[in-house]
């Protein structure tokens, strides 16, 4: 009997401590989870990978860039035991809509309206935006605007490793022909309405081993009320062969055509790809023709991590090659010539060398390329307008590229370029900037309700060609601009903007100075 006390009291005790040590909060890192992490769209802000952007390159029209699968170190929330009985916790809410509204000086207006749609893997939204600017009070005919109205959809059959979507974007924009010294013009203002849309699809596995992606796209180009200038079809396929999981064969292939003209372009760029997690290889070539060029140029890169992903090194064989439509010059320059007829394919073959780190927290990337130019755009002016000329040459490029998170509330990041241009016939690069800088920081305070960003962008001086074909050099451009928004609830913010601090007369293009100081002022919705 004594025993059996004793056994009781026992149990009693051990019982009693047990009920105790389950009022008190679990401590997590006790907690084991055998469930493998996988990221949803829900947990897309706890993942944060950014590619570096090179410098908007005016040769190509595009941003080009790569992100190296590398490993890294992912900080989640540590898992939270809910009792049974406590109803599950409500599902983060998408927004569906954004509304915005901004108004400033000189006549500065700027509106949006987007909608979106989500279910499952499907996505899709519509986006109207409109953004206008009237400066004649100071500088007769500086006006322009923009509106512009998107499109998107997006949907993935996972049972079936099938993606699909359609895209398309219709822009009108105004503008006068403004240049401050020039003649008068019968026409000095003109619409330009573009429209781009394309199709594509993917199937991961089309056969074994076997993936395939076909895009096709159409693009136009409208001046004022007459015919359609250009009408542009593109069709791209991407076939993707694993021989193993480290080695495939990708053979993308292009064939482009203005309806009507004689220009076109044909192009395969295959390639061989050999992947590790030390090192990466391509090696292939580009072969093609255009209405003026028959063209066989090799293709190659490699690059290199080291002292387990501090540092990469790489170096690359590339190329671009593209024609100069309309369609593309005017998004360079909207006061150009719309009535000669100079379409020329532009080549670009690129040597270039590097290196970039892999810090937590910090990205430093340094790139030199050597670049033979056949036919690269430049622009002289014409009265109020600009004709389009065409040279070969050399450049030498050299570019540093920057991103560092000083504080996890303070981040900066910002890109220095720098070319070095000796080309055939012409005397300068007209309306080219050798040095070129840009720098943005972005920090969040108040518990991330405010949000400030400001912007440093500096060019050098540059040359263009008067009247007289006389060489001149335009001013430098140190601009300064400043961004700040405040989420007073949880789906209403009001903003501010403020551009050109300085309010410097600068001109891109000769005769045409830019805005002088402006800013906007607003209130955003999203619900």
């Amino acid at each position: 009997m004594k025993y059996t006390y004793i056994l009781i009291s026992l149990i009693l005790v051990f019982g009693t401590s047990t009920l105790i040590a389950q009022e008190d909060n679990v401590k997590f890192d006790d907690v084991k989870v055998f469930k493998e992490y996988s990221a949803q769209l829900g947990d897309f802000d706890k993942i944060n990978i950014e590619p570096i952007l090179p410098v908007f390159d005016l040769s190509s029209r595009k941003y080009k860039y790569s992100v190296r699968a590398i490993p890294m170190k992912l900080d989640y929330e540590k898992p939270k035991i809910r009792p049974l009985a406590l109803p599950e916790p409500k599902p983060v809410h998408l927004n569906k809509y954004l509304v915005k509204f901004g108004y400033g000086y000189p006549k500065f207006l700027n509106a949006e309206l987007s909608v979106g749609y989500k279910s499952g893997n499907m996505n899709s939204n519509i986006d109207f935006n409109h953004l206008s600017i009237d400066n004649t009070a100071k500088i007769n005919d500086q006006k322009n605007s923009i509106t512009k109205l998107d499109f998107n959809f997006f949907n993935r059959k996972n049972e079936m490793d099938l993606e699909y979507g359609l895209s398309g974007s219709i822009d009108v924009r105004y503008y006068n022909l403004y240049a401050v010294d020039g003649y008068a013009l019968a026409h000095a203002k003109r619409r330009l309405n573009r429209g781009d849309f394309s199709a594509a699809f993917k199937k991961e596995e089309l056969i074994s081993n076997l993936g395939n992606k076909t895009e096709l796209s159409y693009q136009f180009i409208q001046l004022n009320t007459g015919k359609i200038l250009e009408n542009i079809f593109t069709i791209k396929n991407t076939s993707e062969y694993d021989f193993t999981e480290n080695t495939s064969l990708n053979l993308p292939v292009t064939a482009q055509t203005l309806a009507g003209t004689k220009t076109y372009e044909l192009q395969a760029k295959p390639f061989i790809q050999y992947s590790t997690r030390l090192i990466n290889i391509k090696a292939g070539g580009d072969i093609g023709k255009t209405q003026d060029l028959d063209f066989i140029y090799p293709y190659a890169e490699i690059s290199s991590n080291l002292f387990d992903n501090f540092i990469e090194i790489f170096a690359s064989v590339d190329n671009q090659i593209f024609n100069n439509t309309d369609y593309i010059k005017s998004q360079i320059n909207p006061f150009m010539n719309f009535n000669e007829d100079s379409i020329a394919t532009s080549v670009y073959n690129n040597y270039s060398v590097g290196v970039r780190n892999s810090l937590e927290g910090a990205k430093l990337e340094f790139l030199a390329t050597y670049q033979k130019i056949k036919n690269k755009l430049f622009f002289v002016p014409d009265y109020r307008e600009f004709n389009s000329i065409y040279d070969s040459g050399k450049n030498i490029k050299l570019q540093v590229n920057l991103a560092y998170k000083i504080l996890p509330q303070l981040e900066i990041t910002g890109n220095v370029t720098n070319n070095i241009f000796t080309m055939d016939k012409i005397a300068k690069p007209w309306h080219t900037p050798a040095l070129t800088a840009n720098f943005t920081t972005k920090t969040e305070l108040l518990n991330k309700k405010l949000l400030i960003q400001g912007e440093l962008f500096f060019a050098s001086q540059s040359w263009y060609q008067d009247f007289d074909k006389n060489k001149k050099k335009l001013p430098s451009l140190f601009d300064i601009s400043s961004k700040a928004g405040y989420k007073f609830h949880k789906s209403s913010s009001i903003f501010v903007e403020v551009n050109n601090i300085f309010a410097q007369n600068y001109q891109r293009w000769y005769q045409y100075p830019s805005y002088g100081i402006n800013f906007l002022a607003g209130m955003e919705l999203r619900f």
